[in-house]
Protein backbone atom coordinates (compact mmCIF):
# COMPACT_ATOMS: atom_id res chain seq x y z
CA UNK A 1 0.00 0.00 0.00
CA UNK A 2 1.50 3.51 -1.08
CA UNK A 3 0.76 6.16 1.49
CA UNK A 4 0.91 9.53 0.41
CA UNK A 5 3.02 11.08 2.41
CA UNK A 6 6.10 12.51 0.44
CA UNK A 7 5.17 15.85 0.19
CA UNK A 8 4.02 16.53 3.60
CA UNK A 9 7.13 14.66 5.02
CA UNK A 10 9.56 16.55 2.56
CA UNK A 11 8.66 20.77 3.06
CA UNK A 12 4.55 20.24 4.55
CA UNK A 13 3.51 21.13 0.96
CA UNK A 14 -0.31 19.98 0.84
CA UNK A 15 -3.10 19.65 3.89
CA UNK A 16 -2.17 17.12 5.92
CA UNK A 17 -3.95 13.93 5.71
CA UNK A 18 -6.15 13.09 8.61
CA UNK A 19 -7.34 8.87 8.05
CA UNK A 20 -10.34 8.13 9.90
CA UNK A 21 -10.13 4.57 10.94
CA UNK A 22 -13.61 2.60 12.08
CA UNK A 23 -14.79 -0.92 12.61
CA UNK A 24 -14.73 -1.55 8.84
CA UNK A 25 -11.30 -0.27 7.71
CA UNK A 26 -9.39 -0.82 11.29
CA UNK A 27 -7.66 -4.20 9.77
CA UNK A 28 -6.58 -2.35 6.93
CA UNK A 29 -5.75 1.10 8.59
CA UNK A 30 -3.37 -0.90 11.05
CA UNK A 31 -1.37 -2.31 7.79
CA UNK A 32 -0.78 1.26 6.80
CA UNK A 33 0.41 2.27 10.53
CA UNK A 34 2.59 -0.60 10.45
CA UNK A 35 3.97 0.55 7.23
CA UNK A 36 4.43 4.47 8.38
CA UNK A 37 5.65 3.44 11.75
CA UNK A 38 8.95 2.05 10.09
CA UNK A 39 9.18 5.16 8.14
CA UNK A 40 8.23 8.10 10.47
CA UNK A 41 9.25 7.12 13.82
CA UNK A 42 8.33 10.17 15.30
CA UNK A 43 4.79 9.23 17.16
CA UNK A 44 2.64 12.23 18.76
CA UNK A 45 -0.55 10.97 20.67
CA UNK A 46 -3.99 12.73 21.86
CA UNK A 47 -6.74 10.95 23.26
CA UNK A 48 -10.47 12.28 23.86
CA UNK A 49 -12.14 10.93 26.54
CA UNK A 50 -15.68 11.39 28.65
CA UNK A 51 -14.02 14.05 30.95
CA UNK A 52 -13.70 13.61 34.71
CA UNK A 53 -16.32 12.19 37.70
CA UNK A 54 -14.11 12.10 40.81
CA UNK A 55 -11.72 15.20 41.62
CA UNK A 56 -10.11 15.61 45.14
CA UNK A 57 -11.32 17.52 47.70
CA UNK A 58 -7.72 19.18 47.81
CA UNK A 59 -6.99 21.75 45.65
CA UNK A 60 -4.87 20.31 42.33
CA UNK A 61 -1.83 22.56 43.08
CA UNK A 62 -1.62 21.16 46.41
CA UNK A 63 -1.67 17.30 45.59
CA UNK A 64 1.23 14.94 45.37
CA UNK A 65 1.70 13.04 42.37
CA UNK A 66 0.72 9.98 44.16
CA UNK A 67 -2.57 11.90 44.86
CA UNK A 68 -2.48 13.11 41.36
CA UNK A 69 -2.54 9.26 40.23
CA UNK A 70 -5.03 8.46 42.48
CA UNK A 71 -7.66 10.47 40.82
CA UNK A 72 -6.71 9.64 37.48
CA UNK A 73 -6.92 6.00 38.38
CA UNK A 74 -10.00 6.52 39.65
CA UNK A 75 -11.43 8.39 36.65
CA UNK A 76 -9.63 5.56 33.83
CA UNK A 77 -11.33 2.89 35.48
CA UNK A 78 -14.19 4.30 35.54
CA UNK A 79 -14.52 5.54 32.00
CA UNK A 80 -14.38 4.75 28.19
CA UNK A 81 -11.63 5.80 25.65
CA UNK A 82 -13.36 7.84 23.06
CA UNK A 83 -11.01 8.22 20.68
CA UNK A 84 -6.85 8.06 19.91
CA UNK A 85 -5.05 10.22 17.46
CA UNK A 86 -1.38 9.57 16.04
CA UNK A 87 0.50 11.65 13.76
CA UNK A 88 3.68 10.36 12.48
CA UNK A 89 6.64 12.02 11.33
CA UNK A 90 10.00 11.61 9.49
CA UNK A 91 12.49 13.51 11.79
CA UNK A 92 12.50 15.71 14.78
CA UNK A 93 12.49 18.86 12.27
CA UNK A 94 9.89 17.19 10.11
CA UNK A 95 5.75 18.58 10.13
CA UNK A 96 3.54 15.78 10.62
CA UNK A 97 3.15 13.40 7.54
CA UNK A 98 0.07 11.66 8.15
CA UNK A 99 -2.56 11.27 11.43
CA UNK A 100 -4.82 8.31 12.41
CA UNK A 101 -7.83 8.81 14.08
CA UNK A 102 -9.16 5.66 15.66
CA UNK A 103 -12.67 5.92 16.69
CA UNK A 104 -13.96 3.96 19.51
CA UNK A 105 -17.73 2.33 20.36
CA UNK A 106 -17.86 1.80 23.97
CA UNK A 107 -18.98 4.82 25.04
CA UNK A 108 -22.21 5.36 25.19
CA UNK A 109 -23.50 8.82 27.13
CA UNK A 110 -27.09 7.57 27.39
CA UNK A 111 -25.83 4.51 29.77
CA UNK A 112 -22.02 5.20 30.57
CA UNK A 113 -20.84 8.26 33.34
CA UNK A 114 -19.13 11.37 32.06
CA UNK A 115 -18.76 14.86 32.45
CA UNK A 116 -21.71 16.32 31.04
CA UNK A 117 -19.70 19.73 29.94
CA UNK A 118 -16.99 17.39 28.70
CA UNK A 119 -19.06 15.48 26.78
CA UNK A 120 -21.03 18.34 25.47
CA UNK A 121 -17.77 20.28 24.17
CA UNK A 122 -16.82 17.21 22.37
CA UNK A 123 -19.78 17.16 20.60
CA UNK A 124 -19.35 20.96 19.87
CA UNK A 125 -16.46 20.05 18.24
CA UNK A 126 -18.16 16.86 15.79
CA UNK A 127 -17.83 13.70 17.46
CA UNK A 128 -21.11 12.16 16.53
CA UNK A 129 -21.21 10.01 19.85
CA UNK A 130 -24.33 7.62 17.72
CA UNK A 131 -22.09 6.75 15.25
CA UNK A 132 -19.26 5.87 17.21
CA UNK A 133 -21.46 3.41 18.63
CA UNK A 134 -22.42 1.83 15.83
CA UNK A 135 -19.44 1.77 13.34
CA UNK A 136 -16.33 2.57 16.14
CA UNK A 137 -13.68 0.25 16.79
CA UNK A 138 -13.85 -2.21 19.34
CA UNK A 139 -11.08 -1.41 22.01
CA UNK A 140 -10.02 -4.88 22.48
CA UNK A 141 -9.62 -5.00 19.00
CA UNK A 142 -7.96 -1.94 18.86
CA UNK A 143 -5.62 -3.29 21.75
CA UNK A 144 -4.78 -6.49 20.19
CA UNK A 145 -3.56 -4.27 17.03
CA UNK A 146 -2.12 -1.81 18.70
CA UNK A 147 -0.05 -4.85 20.63
CA UNK A 148 1.46 -6.40 16.95
CA UNK A 149 1.79 -2.73 15.27
CA UNK A 150 5.27 -1.92 16.52
CA UNK A 151 4.85 1.31 17.93
CA UNK A 152 4.28 -0.74 21.68
CA UNK A 153 6.50 -2.85 23.30
CA UNK A 154 9.70 -1.84 20.95
CA UNK A 155 12.34 -1.59 23.67
CA UNK A 156 14.97 1.26 23.69
CA UNK A 157 16.61 0.76 20.76
CA UNK A 158 17.14 2.75 17.39
CA UNK A 159 14.00 1.06 15.84
CA UNK A 160 11.90 2.16 18.78
CA UNK A 161 10.02 5.09 18.20
CA UNK A 162 10.08 8.59 20.32
CA UNK A 163 6.28 9.69 21.40
CA UNK A 164 5.61 13.06 21.65
CA UNK A 165 2.54 14.30 24.29
CA UNK A 166 0.50 17.06 26.00
CA UNK A 167 -0.42 16.82 29.55
CA UNK A 168 -0.57 13.25 28.85
CA UNK A 169 -1.14 10.89 32.10
CA UNK A 170 -4.92 10.36 31.61
CA UNK A 171 -3.99 9.58 27.58
CA UNK A 172 -1.28 7.38 29.15
CA UNK A 173 -3.96 5.62 31.52
CA UNK A 174 -6.57 4.99 29.36
CA UNK A 175 -3.95 3.36 26.49
CA UNK A 176 -2.06 1.57 29.20
CA UNK A 177 -5.59 0.37 30.92
CA UNK A 178 -6.72 -0.85 27.25
CA UNK A 179 -3.26 -2.47 26.57
CA UNK A 180 -3.35 -4.78 29.95
CA UNK A 181 -6.99 -5.21 29.63
CA UNK A 182 -7.72 -4.97 33.55
CA UNK A 183 -7.87 -1.61 35.84
CA UNK A 184 -4.79 0.50 36.32
CA UNK A 185 -2.22 -0.67 38.64
CA UNK A 186 -2.71 0.57 42.49
CA UNK A 187 0.69 2.79 42.62
CA UNK A 188 2.43 5.64 40.43
CA UNK A 189 5.29 3.72 39.96
CA UNK A 190 3.72 0.72 38.91
CA UNK A 191 1.94 2.68 36.53
CA UNK A 192 4.94 5.07 35.16
CA UNK A 193 6.55 1.32 35.14
CA UNK A 194 4.12 0.17 32.27
CA UNK A 195 4.68 3.48 30.72
CA UNK A 196 7.92 2.84 29.83
CA UNK A 197 7.41 -0.65 29.48
CA UNK A 198 4.94 0.05 26.76
CA UNK A 199 6.18 2.73 25.36
CA UNK A 200 10.10 3.08 26.30
CA UNK A 201 12.45 5.27 27.52
CA UNK A 202 11.43 8.22 24.51
CA UNK A 203 8.25 9.89 25.94
CA UNK A 204 7.93 13.75 25.83
CA UNK A 205 5.20 15.79 27.45
CA UNK A 206 5.29 19.00 26.11
CA UNK A 207 3.09 20.56 28.98
CA UNK A 208 6.23 19.27 31.25
CA UNK A 209 8.80 20.56 29.19
CA UNK A 210 7.13 24.28 28.40
CA UNK A 211 7.40 24.66 32.54
CA UNK A 212 10.95 25.34 31.82
CA UNK A 213 10.47 27.51 29.20
CA UNK A 214 10.19 31.13 29.97
CA UNK A 215 6.75 32.83 28.88
CA UNK A 216 5.26 29.53 28.03
CA UNK A 217 1.54 28.71 29.81
CA UNK A 218 -1.78 27.58 29.14
CA UNK A 219 -3.33 24.89 27.47
CA UNK A 220 -2.58 23.44 23.95
CA UNK A 221 -4.21 25.37 21.91
CA UNK A 222 -3.24 28.93 23.73
CA UNK A 223 0.56 27.55 23.33
CA UNK A 224 -0.25 26.79 20.22
CA UNK A 225 -1.10 30.49 19.41
CA UNK A 226 2.24 31.84 21.70
CA UNK A 227 4.58 29.86 19.66
CA UNK A 228 2.77 31.16 16.25
CA UNK A 229 1.64 27.22 14.97
CA UNK A 230 -1.18 26.79 13.39
CA UNK A 231 -3.25 23.84 13.19
CA UNK A 232 -2.35 21.77 10.06
CA UNK A 233 -5.94 19.63 9.71
CA UNK A 234 -9.25 19.08 11.77
CA UNK A 235 -10.52 21.02 15.05
CA UNK A 236 -9.73 21.04 18.44
CA UNK A 237 -10.88 18.37 20.62
CA UNK A 238 -10.50 15.18 18.17
CA UNK A 239 -7.54 13.14 18.52
CA UNK A 240 -5.89 12.66 15.07
CA UNK A 241 -6.24 17.10 14.52
CA UNK A 242 -4.79 17.44 18.12
CA UNK A 243 -2.18 15.31 17.84
CA UNK A 244 -0.74 16.55 14.83
CA UNK A 245 -1.02 20.11 16.66
CA UNK A 246 1.24 18.61 19.85
CA UNK A 247 3.99 17.56 17.48
CA UNK A 248 4.29 21.17 15.95
CA UNK A 249 4.09 22.67 19.08
CA UNK A 250 6.50 20.19 20.37
CA UNK A 251 9.18 20.95 17.63
CA UNK A 252 8.63 24.94 17.65
CA UNK A 253 9.60 24.41 21.12
CA UNK A 254 12.90 22.38 20.15
CA UNK A 255 13.43 25.50 17.93
CA UNK A 256 12.79 28.15 19.90
CA UNK A 257 14.27 27.25 23.48
CA UNK A 258 16.57 24.41 22.62
CA UNK A 259 18.26 25.09 19.46
CA UNK A 260 21.26 23.16 18.70
CA UNK A 261 19.81 21.37 21.08
CA UNK A 262 21.79 23.18 23.89
CA UNK A 263 20.03 25.29 27.18
CA UNK A 264 22.36 25.67 29.56
CA UNK A 265 24.24 22.68 28.82
CA UNK A 266 20.45 20.60 28.91
CA UNK A 267 18.68 19.78 25.69
CA UNK A 268 15.14 18.56 25.76
CA UNK A 269 16.01 15.05 25.75
CA UNK A 270 16.68 15.87 29.54
CA UNK A 271 12.88 16.00 29.95
CA UNK A 272 12.38 12.36 28.87
CA UNK A 273 9.92 9.88 30.66
CA UNK A 274 8.60 12.60 32.69
CA UNK A 275 4.57 13.10 32.72
CA UNK A 276 3.75 16.46 33.45
CA UNK A 277 1.72 16.11 37.49
CA UNK A 278 3.46 12.98 37.57
CA UNK A 279 6.43 13.99 38.31
CA UNK A 280 8.19 11.04 39.34
CA UNK A 281 11.35 9.49 38.19
CA UNK A 282 11.44 5.97 37.58
CA UNK A 283 12.53 3.64 40.07
CA UNK A 284 11.95 0.17 37.59
CA UNK A 285 13.61 -1.88 40.45
CA UNK A 286 10.92 -0.45 43.02
CA UNK A 287 7.78 -1.45 40.64
CA UNK A 288 6.15 -4.41 41.55
CA UNK A 289 5.85 -6.19 38.32
CA UNK A 290 2.22 -6.52 37.04
CA UNK A 291 0.67 -9.96 36.44
CA UNK A 292 1.67 -12.18 32.83
CA UNK A 293 -0.29 -11.25 30.19
CA UNK A 294 -2.07 -14.28 28.63
CA UNK A 295 -0.55 -12.93 25.26
CA UNK A 296 -3.14 -11.44 23.73
CA UNK A 297 -2.98 -8.13 25.31
CA UNK A 298 -6.23 -8.16 27.09
CA UNK A 299 -4.22 -9.59 30.19
CA UNK A 300 -6.69 -11.26 32.64
CA UNK A 301 -10.27 -11.00 31.81
CA UNK A 302 -11.29 -11.58 35.50
CA UNK A 303 -9.75 -8.16 36.69
CA UNK A 304 -11.16 -1.24 32.25
CA UNK A 305 -8.78 15.74 33.00
CA UNK A 306 -9.05 17.78 32.78
CA UNK A 307 -9.88 18.35 36.22
CA UNK A 308 -7.30 21.52 37.81
CA UNK A 309 -2.32 -7.34 21.61
CA UNK A 310 -0.26 -8.82 19.65
CA UNK A 311 -2.16 -11.57 18.12
CA UNK A 312 0.61 -12.36 15.83
CA UNK A 313 3.59 -14.40 17.28
CA UNK A 314 5.63 -11.28 17.45
CA UNK A 315 3.36 -9.61 19.69
CA UNK A 316 3.10 -12.23 22.10
CA UNK A 317 6.86 -12.54 22.04
CA UNK A 318 7.44 -8.51 22.46
CA UNK A 319 4.81 -8.74 25.24
CA UNK A 320 6.29 -11.23 27.49
CA UNK A 321 10.02 -9.64 27.06
CA UNK A 322 7.95 -6.35 28.12
CA UNK A 323 6.70 -7.69 31.12
CA UNK A 324 9.33 -9.87 32.02
CA UNK A 325 11.43 -6.57 32.16
CA UNK A 326 9.68 -5.31 35.16
CA UNK A 327 10.44 -8.05 37.25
Amino acid sequence: MKMQTEAAAAGGQGRLMIRQVWANNVESEFQAIRQVAERFPYVSMDTEFPGVIHCPSKHHATLTPSERYAALKANVDALHLIQVGLAFAASPDAPPAVAFEINLREFDPRVHRHNPSSVALLAGHGLDFARQRRQGVDARVFAALLMSSGLVCSGSGSGAPTWVTFHSAYDFGYLVKLLMGRKLPRTLPEFLGLVRVFFGDQVYDARHVMGSCAGLYGGLDALAAQLGVERAAGMSHQAGSDAALTWDVFRRIREVYFAGNTRQGQGVGNFAGVLYGLELELDLAAAPAPAADNGNGNGNRNNKNKCGSGNGAGGRGNNRRAVAALR
